[in-house]
């Protein structure tokens, strides 16, 4: 075989569909709401064209609450104290956000709806930042840090490796609890998260009494949902992903499924389909509530 038979060969490899052994819950969700975008992310690796700014906005306020945390373990021998200082965050959100104010101006980070302002996504930053001190922070009280950012550990699932990220995880009384902060709004596929989640944390830390607990920092009242589950939920959901991976491993190609997200997807440029329907399709005002749901 030549060279460059060896190449076109490699070439026509690299985009037939693979056998699934990973997952996560994001893998998941992005497979659920478009198979191509699925395939541009983890399959192929291929390169973004831009970072839509909720996701952006999202990871921020993810660092600097995990900046805290380690923080506090470091330096607080690991048990979160009351903070007596409201405004903790300020500095490192003025650093964030000028870091981001430089990537939209660069045109790594799009602001895709074309009525909406930076002005309205740092407000974003610091209301999220601002509920978790006034309303999650609190409850965490005496907690003792057990991780932060920690992955899955070697979780599986009907043969199925399962990744993913613990925001915080925490020790009180005996009990373990796991806590995942949420800037975007609650979304049916949260449960199914939480499910895996829970279950990962009861295998990594074999701690019988375990709490999971979503914190929807863009909300207003009550901003927490707890979960656990049993062992039969585990079967569920063991039988829930093997028959996602048996459907991403039955396809011959991945179809874009398009929709008014096409505008947000950071390879909607090399999607065909996607630029197709961003064509006839402007993207949304700030009034149209649009559940982003490839939000990372």
């Amino acid at each position: 075989m030549t060279l460059a038979e060896s190449l076109s060969l490699y070439a026509i490899l690299d985009y037939m569909p693979q056998k699934v052994t990973r997952l996560s819950a994001t893998k998941i969700s992005t497979f659920e709401q478009c198979a191509k975008y699925y395939e541009f992310q983890y399959v192929h690796r291929a390169k973004r064209s831009f970072t839509p700014i909720e996701w952006e906005v999202g990871s921020i306020v993810h660092d600097i609450i995990a900046r805290l945390f380690r923080q506090i373990r470091d330096k607080q021998r690991g048990t979160i104290p009351k903070l007596g200082n409201a405004e903790w965050y300020r500095p490192l959100l003025a650093d964030a956000t000028s870091n981001l104010r430089n990537q939209v101006d660069e045109g790594i980070v799009r602001i895709v709806r074309p009525d909406e302002r930076m002005q309205s996504y740092e407000e974003q930053m610091d209301n999220a930042l601002g509920t978790f001190t006034a309303k999650a922070l609190p409850l965490l009280h005496d907690h003792k840090i057990v991780g932060v950012e920690a992955d899955l550990g070697r979780f599986n699932l009907d043969g199925i490796q399962i990744d993913g990220r613990l925001d915080l995880i925490t020790q009180s009384g005996g009990n373990l609890y796991v806590h995942d902060w949420k800037t975007g709004g609650r979304r049916d596929e949260d449960a199914r998260q939480a499910k895996i989640y829970y279950f990962a944390s009861k295998d990594k830390y074999r701690q019988p009494a375990t709490t999971f607990t979503l914190y929807y920092l863009a909300e207003a009242g009550d901003i927490v949902t707890s979960y656990t589950f049993s062992q039969e939920q585990r079967a569920l959901l063991s039988a829930e992903i093997a028959d996602i991976a048996a459907r991403i491993n039955a396809l011959e190609t991945y179809q874009a499924r398009v929709s008014v997200l096409c505008h947000w997807c950071p390879y909607g440029p090399q999607c065909d389909e996607g630029n197709a329907y961003m064509s006839a399709h402007p993207p949304p005002v700030k009034k149209d509530q649009i559940d982003l749901g490839l939000v990372t």
